[in-house]
């Protein structure tokens, strides 16, 4: 039962600092407990960023695909996403190894995918569109419809106070105060804002995070549609430098992003669009570096530790996030863990722990330790190219087989995220699979040795 002195109560206020989709997704949940409750909560936002603006300050940096899980959710809350911001709806994806590339579909025959590219921010750099675009602007002003007070600008200073039965002081604009029952950490991993929380000395420590490359080219609409049909090509070559890459359209624009062992920077980007691969599959090649949209931002790799305090809690990307997929869905999800828990156990370092923290982590966190051995042995088999080639082949060439379902299942599953790593690991390397395909495993390992190599496009 939650501790009486220090819960939510009719009037109560919450400050969420940061209006991306954690920090919105929050303020949604929030509001509806309280109505339900038949209580009032006051919800602030601060938000120093104008999604609408086309420049890297307004955008999140993010390659903005949302999968089916995440839709469903949305849909669940009533959250209904604009045509105006839906920039493609994907239709499939398009598997590209050093020397083959298989077409993926929907492990259920005749289901049409609901996946939707969208941009974070007002577009990319320049690029002047006529409307609002922007779904983190979508997502802030729907919250705002609901209750949220918005309030542009960051929060300068937050002061915990002395005993939990007191409240939290946050500082913003010239030299204000705002007094909270909750503050909801809500930021980026590319903002500076987890400084402020790092400095309150109560724990907290930022996740590891990994530098990655987003690039926006304008290609055309026209040249879009007619090369990617609204695909999502993913490239796995198996090298040091780019782990996966992939490319989405997103209307006249193409987004192409890179996620590497290492901090990806510019020579790995060059080098990663100059692979024979990616000409055919890119026409212009480098050439579209020379009028696109370009950064380099971070993602989180591994859990905060002590995302949590009485009366504070973190959430989203500066909490606990998957590993390089999905990260809106992770914000929605930890966004709803903690706000059952605020409402149903209390604001104690306690109840936070043991309603979101622990819980958060057995969800998320844990399962990203089969996405690193998932990603680490299809790094190793995709590095093997004769090997990969000659099992993918199998699997093409013996589609009617379950081998092929389970194959296409499982790839399908990683690169959309539309199941636990931890499925994923148990489907890619399911022991009757493995054994399966270890006749032709055995092949290519032969025909590598000896240098031969045959090159199939399933």
């Amino acid at each position: 039962m939650p501790n009486n002195n220090i819960s939510l109560k009719d009037g109560s206020h919450i400050a969420i600092v940061g209006g991306g989709p954690s920090g919105c997704f929050f303020a949604n949940f929030a509001l509806r407990q309280a109505r339900l409750r038949g209580i009032k909560v006051n919800v602030t936002i601060f938000e120093g960023r104008d999604f609408t603006r086309a420049d890297h300050q307004a955008c999140n940096m993010s390659v903005g695909v949302l999968a089916e899980r995440l839709m469903e959710k949305l849909d669940w809350q009533g959250i209904t996403i604009p045509q105006r911001c839906i920039q493609a709806e994907i239709q499939g994806y398009q598997f590209f190894t050093q020397d083959d590339y298989m077409t993926l579909e929907h492990p259920v025959p005749g289901h049409r995918p609901r996946i939707v590219s969208v941009f974070r921010g007002g577009g990319p750099v320049h690029s002047h569109m006529k409307e609002d675009v922007s779904f983190d602007h979508f997502l802030l002003r729907f919250v705002e419809g609901q209750g949220a007070q918005v309030i542009k600008g960051g929060v300068k200073d937050i002061v915990l106070p002395g005993h939990p039965e007191g409240k939290v002081t946050l500082i913003f604009g010239k030299g204000e105060e705002l007094e909270a029952d909750l503050v909801v950490g809500a930021f980026g991993a590319n903002t500076p804002t987890g400084d402020i929380f790092t400095k309150m000395n109560f724990g907290y420590v930022p996740p590891k995070t990994l530098k990655t490359c987003i690039v926006d080219a304008r290609l055309g609409r026209d040249f879009i549609k007619e090369h990617y049909r609204d695909n999502i090509y993913v490239f796995a070559f198996g090298t040091d430098e780019v782990e996966f890459a992939s490319f989405t359209p997103k209307g006249d624009y193409l987004t192409i992003g890179l996620v590497g062992k290492r901090n990806i920077s510019t020579p790995e980007l060059r080098g990663f669009l100059n692979h024979p691969v990616v000409k055919k599959a890119l026409p212009q090649g480098t050439e579209v570096l020379k009028d696109c949209c370009v950064c380099f931002p971070r993602i989180p790799v591994g859990p905060a530790h002590q995302p949590y305090w009485d009366r504070l809690v973190v959430v989203g990307d500066a909490g606990i996030s998957r590993s390089y997929k999905n990260g809106i869905e992770s914000a929605f999800m930890t966004a709803y863990l903690a706000t059952n828990t605020v409402f149903e156990r209390g604001l104690s370092r306690e109840a936070l722990k043991g309603g979101y923290y622990q819980p958060a982590i057995k969800l998320i966190a844990r399962d990203n330790f089969y996405g690193r051995l998932v990603f680490k042995a299809f790094s190793l088999i995709a590095s093997q190219r004769q090997i990969l080639s000659e099992r993918l082949y199998y699997a093409y060439a013996h589609r009617e087989k379950w081998i092929a379902d389970r194959l296409n299942a499982a790839l399908w599953n990683l690169v959309t995220g539309d199941a636990a790593y931890k499925e994923v690991f148990k489907e890619l390397f399911h022991p009757r699979l493995q054994f399966a395909l270890l006749p032709v495993t055995l092949e290519g390992l032969v025909r590598q040795i000896l240098g031969i190599r045959k090159k199939r496009n399933l």
